[in-house]
């Protein structure tokens, strides 16, 4: 009779230790997971862009630097889309030459490629933001607002005339629209772009008779 309570007794202590530890690798997995799954969250988040730093420059050709036409326009890539630099100190941008209908606006500098779903909707439009000048005044981004009489409407950076220092205050973006009856004046919905590219002016450094534009950019869809 002491054999088979001795038994019953070692049965149980075997179950309620076979319990235990498959409830401990439960929990140890389910850590684990939690663990993981925390580390896949945290790295998404905090993953970054793949940006390109580069730079142009641009000639005066004539006196004075703050006229628009004073400077030679000059030919880059960003990714697919061909613009140029062009204006006071080659420092406005334009798409140029494509096949494909690009536009530009402005966002705050601070906005980020991986968080296009929370700031393309307050993105700026040129084209619904013309001023008067320069001459061919649609789809190009430089000076924002009034200098020496001249009305720039919508653009990214501010200018002293005295010291000559431009100051970037807003990103550009530059997008790709699809439809039929577009043009360079047409005024686009930038969140429902097919392509999409954030570009940041770090520096416009004068020359004697030229001007260098420092920027980095990145696809952001």
């Amino acid at each position: 009779m002491k054999k088979v309570i001795l038994s019953i007794i070692a049965l149980a202590a075997i179950s309620l230790t076979s319990c235990s530890s498959e409830d401990q690798t439960a929990e140890l997995q389910g850590t684990a997971g939690q663990q993981s799954t925390s580390k896949t969250a945290k790295k998404s988040a905090l993953e970054l862009c793949e940006v390109t730093e580069t730079s142009v420059t641009v000639n005066r050709w004539q006196a004075p630097s703050s006229t628009y036409t004073n400077w030679t326009p000059v030919a880059a890539t960003i990714g697919s889309v061909n613009v140029e630099w062009e204006g006071i100190y080659g420092a406005s941008i334009r798409p140029v030459g494509n096949t494909d209908n690009w536009y530009v606006g402005t966002v705050e500098l601070e906005k980020v490629c991986d968080d296009w779903d929370v700031w393309k909707s307050t993105i700026d439009v040129k084209n619904a933001n013309l001023g008067t000048a320069p001459t061919d005044k649609y789809n190009v981004l430089g000076y924002n607002g009034t200098i020496s009489g001249s009305n720039y409407g919508l653009g990214y950076y501010s200018y002293n005339p005295i010291s000559h220092i431009m100051t970037p205050e807003k990103a550009i973006v530059i997008w790709k629209s699809t439809g039929t009856g577009l043009n360079s004046q047409s005024i686009t919905v930038p969140s429902a772009a097919s392509e999409v590219y954030l570009v940041k002016v770090t520096a416009v450094t004068p020359g004697a008779s030229s001007s260098t534009i420092s920027y980095n950019w990145t696809k952001v869809l």
